[in-house]
């Protein structure tokens, strides 16, 4: 009965070191996939556009993961908004949408606490760049309904049905 009580009693202290164990390392873990989940995007986007340098793109995620693993957070961030200049400038002659798909994944996956401000979109005049978006038009006023003219449809004019109004 004794020995059972003692076997239990190590049981749990060995269960309770594991758990201790995996809650200690998983942000570590954590913190590296987000740099293999860019490298992973940009590995589709290369394959995607095989006329298009990637090879620059790559050399500055090691460069990342590098930061990540010896743990320099000040490498992880001036790599990381180098990297993500690349991509808006279009380095090395990507395609723009892969540029695009790469930036908007990358801005997404990546721990907030490491977005560095120089990544920010900044406003004011001289700072819009083209972005690509689906080609979408509206083709009625409402669901069912005739079809807009060639101006477009003008939701102001006095005639288009609403059934809604008085």
């Amino acid at each position: 009965m004794r020995n059972t009580r003692i076997h239990g009693r190590l049981w749990g202290m060995l269960l309770g070191v594991c758990v201790m164990a995996l809650l200690l390392t998983s942000p570590v873990l954590a913190a590296g996939n987000w740099v293999d989940e860019i490298s992973n995007m940009v590995a589709y986007e290369r394959d995607a556009n095989p006329g298009s340098n990637f090879d620059p793109y790559f050399a500055q995620l090691n460069k990342i993961q590098a930061g990540v693993s010896g743990g320099d957070q000040q490498v992880v961030k001036n790599e990381t908004e180098h990297f993500l200049k690349m991509l808006a400038n279009r380095d090395n002659g990507i395609n723009d949408v892969a540029a695009d798909e790469i930036y908007n994944f990358a801005m997404t996956v990546r721990p907030m606490e490491e977005t560095p401000a120089a990544a920010a979109p900044e406003l004011g005049a001289g700072s819009e760049r083209l972005m690509s978006v689906p080609d979408h038009t509206i083709n009625t006023p409402y669901e069912g309904g005739p079809k807009c003219p060639a101006g477009g449809c003008d939701y102001w004019n006095d005639d288009v049905f609403d059934p809604g109004a008085s």
